[in-house]
């Protein structure tokens, strides 16, 4: 990894855009005093993250930025970008090209970038660790920090080993594992101090649901009493009720079948009685009979008329006269038939069966007495009877054998309405039956009907004291009771005498007491407590979290500090080593070291006894966060500081301030060269370090930055001409009239080859 390229706009002297190019090697940067050398330094430690504008020779930010001249207004913007050639991936980044830029505005806005990304400072600060380099780290050597270095106190030579060290990384993470060590010790004071807020709160809601606990407890017991007494007397009458219920459904389902038979058996009486009276062919029977009858009445009343007229024509004929009173009767008997033939005729229009068969048998009875009365007078056809009485005869013979066509018509109609008659006789004795039947089914219906009535009433009974008992249920149970009877899921089989049903209603009572006692408790602490419980335990937890992660930051902060002392201490012994060398290199001879300091101070408080002795208090208990009880450890096992001792040839002098300046330098620039050695940065930029140097010792400094070049690449700004000699390419910086610097560049092998020419 080296850098690549740097990219200046608006920084200090340089107003245009500047681009400076660099390989590996050596690159000399060259130009008059003022020309601007100096602020391509400043420039590279700005865009790394020097924070110090005392060290960039300004004294507020804005400084940086270029402020203008008499030819040229200031500008608004500074901005350096540096590229990194990062192929061998040093950086760990998986990028082959890494650019940092840092711009500066006017109004104060400053902003980080890597590779054109927005950036933290501290990313960009961890990213140039990994590689080796830092604002403040022996990469960059500016004007007068050569002696500033050996002239510095032993504390604040200590970063400057640390950064050749290679530790930079791991010293920022340690600051970071530190500082969130206190960040983590906030946050558990924070936690604590909540917890301790809620604590009393949650131990009085605690006790709260502890009662509430109590009371769900007695009311579960309760209720569980409860189900079993009141289920125990829900069952007894739900039992009652239900065999009640069953029995009231036996008996309707019989009271259902005699109303049918009932209801039969009258569809049987209604189709009997009518089949009796209305029946068409027997009304037609009747009608014919009628009709017959009155044809043979009207027969014999033709007929007796005819035999009366016979007997008239006989007495007429032997001039014989009836006797006064037989002669009367007869008369008397023919106005009768007269009379008898009207009401004949009347019966027949009114279908009077009965009127007809009477009034026939008296004209029966009538012709029969005229009859006998004409017989003595009738001859019995001796002689020679008239025509007439032949033609009378013949008619009367004719009547009488209609008639006795009639009588064998009438007969048989007898016989069949005496046959209709045995069926009618048949049918009004099913009728009786029936009738005898019908009443044993109604007077067994009215009964069972009767005993429906009363089971209904008992059942309506039960009903009622079923439903008190359930409204008496539901108020004591609630609503879980009333969805398990609407599920048909409560249906207990619970069976007690009475001394147990007492006891149960007794601990029912006494449970009832002891919530009465316990009180009502706001249904809101249950939540209450659960929001109160639910963030203790959060912030118990969240305290344990911390006091583990305290425990965890502490033993990384040791663990790294522990790797940090280790990789230390073994750079330092080599650093020192090869100090020595080319302290011996630059002086010819001589001695020098490197010798650690470590710090004498005890954590161990101290008091004045009464003789004026101090007192040392071990393990007094304080109040010091695990911070800083961490920092004081660290404080107590590292080094104080980096003293340096350096003899040159010939001399005594131990002390680095008894040397002149040119000694400075050359021992400056021994410790420099040994740190590249051990830990060559990716670039080193040397500000004028050899200005103090003599001919002599100038080129034995060209000779080493010419042998250290392999190793690390070099930006020197210089005067020297022998540094200029070892240089690969060599940039001049000049400055116009108008204040702004301007960049020449060349390449030392081209310009050989036109030398050459």
């Amino acid at each position: 990894m080296f850098l690549e390229r740097l990219e200046i706009n608006g920084f200090k002297s340089f107003a245009h855009k500047t681009i400076l190019e660099f390989k590996p090697g050596i690159t000399a940067i060259v130009g008059p005093n003022g020309s601007g050398k100096s602020n391509l330094a400043d420039a590279i430690r700005w865009v790394l993250g020097e924070q110090s504008i005392k060290l960039l020779r300004g004294k507020k930010s804005e400084d940086v930025i270029f402020s203008g001249s008499d030819k040229k207004a200031r500008l608004g913007m500074a901005e350096v970008s540096l590229y990194f050639n990062n192929e061998d991936d040093k950086a760990n980044i998986g990028m082959s090209e890494i650019c940092v830029t840092h711009k500066l505005y006017r109004n104060g806005e400053s902003e980080y970038l890597i590779n054109k990304q927005k950036s933290r400072l501290i990313d960009i600060q961890i990213l140039l660790a990994k590689a080796g380099m830092a604002q403040s780290s022996y990469s960059i050597i500016g004007q007068g920090m050569i002696n500033n270095f050996l002239l510095a106190s032993p504390q604040d030579r200590k970063e400057f080993f640390e950064e050749a060290s290679g530790i930079k990384p791991l010293q920022i993470k340690r600051q970071q594992s530190l500082n969130k060590l206190g960040q983590v010790e906030e946050n558990l004071e924070t936690a604590q101090i909540q917890l301790k807020e809620i604590t009393p709160r949650l131990n009085s809601l605690t006790r709260q649901i502890r009662r509430l606990e109590r009371r769900a407890e007695i009311k579960s017991r309760l209720k569980d009493i409860q189900q079993e007494y009141y289920g125990s007397l829900w069952h007894a009458i739900y039992k009652d009720w239900q065999t009640q219920d069953n029995q009231l459904k036996e008996i309707a389902s019989q009271q259902e079948i005699l109303a049918k038979q009932v209801n039969n058996l009258q569809n049987e009486m209604v189709k009997l009685v009518k089949n009796d009276s209305k029946s068409a062919d027997f009304e037609e029977t009747q009608e014919l009979y009628q009709k017959k009858l009155g044809e043979k009445m009207k027969l014999n009343e033709e007929l007796t008329l005819l035999k009366i007229q016979s007997a008239q024509a006989d007495k007429n004929k032997n001039n014989a006269q009836l006797p006064y009173g037989i002669g009367q009767k007869i008369s008397s008997l023919a106005g009768l038939l007269q009379e008898l033939g009207i009401k004949i005729n009347e019966a027949l229009k009114a279908g009077d069966l009965k009127q007809l068969r009477q009034i026939f048998n008296k004209q029966q009875e009538t012709i029969n007495q005229i009859q006998i009365l004409l017989k003595p007078f009738v001859q019995n056809g001796k002689g020679k009877e008239s025509q007439d009485k032949i033609k009378m005869e013949s008619k009367i013979s004719e009547i009488k054998k209609q008639i006795k066509e009639v009588d064998d018509q009438i007969g048989k109609i007898q016989d069949k309405i005496r046959q209709g008659n045995n069926k009618e006789k048949e049918e009004r004795s099913q009728i009786w039956e029936l009738q005898q039947k019908l009443q044993q089914k109604q007077s067994k219906l009215n009964k069972v009907s009767q005993e429906t009535n009363n089971l209904r009433v008992k059942l309506a009974h039960l009903e009622t004291k079923k439903d008190d008992l359930e409204q008496e249920i539901a108020q004591e149970l609630g609503g879980d009771w009333l969805k398990e009877k609407q599920s048909g899921n409560w249906q207990p089989q619970i069976k007690m005498d009475e001394n147990e049903k007492l006891d149960r209603l007794a601990k029912i009572n006494k449970l009832k007491r002891e919530l009465e006692l316990i009180g009502g408790i706001d249904p809101e602490i249950q939540q209450e407590y659960e929001e109160i419980k639910t963030r203790h335990e959060f912030l118990s937890k969240q305290t344990d979290d911390l006091k583990k992660s305290i425990e965890a930051l502490k033993k990384l902060i040791l663990d790294l500090n522990e790797t940090i002392e280790q990789r230390f201490g073994a750079k330092f012994k080599i650093i020192n080593q090869e100090f020595q060398k080319y302290f011996k290199i630059l002086f010819a001879g001589g001695r020098a070291k490197l010798i650690l300091l470590k710090d004498k101070q005890e954590n161990k408080s101290q008091k004045i006894g009464e003789n004026g002795e101090n007192i040392e208090l071990e393990n007094e208990e304080t109040d010091e966060s695990e911070t800083d009880k961490i920092k004081e450890k660290l404080k107590s096992t590292a080094y104080f500081g980096v003293d340096i001792e350096a003899t040159p040839p010939g001399k005594k002098l131990k002390s680095i301030n008894m040397l002149s300046g040119g000694e400075r330098a050359l021992t400056s620039i021994a410790l420099l060269c040994a740190i590249i050695t051990i830990n060559p940065s990716p670039f080193i930029l040397l500000d004028e370090v050899d200005a103090a140097l003599d001919e002599a010792n100038a080129l034995r400094f060209a000779e080493i930055i010419k042998e250290l070049s392999k190793k690390s690449q070099l930006i020197i700004i210089t005067h020297n001409r022998a540094t200029m000699e070892k240089s690969d390419i060599l940039y001049g910086i000049t400055m116009g009239d108008d204040g702004v610097s301007k960049l020449l560049s060349l390449k030392l092998e081209t310009a050989e080859k036109y030398t050459n020419r």
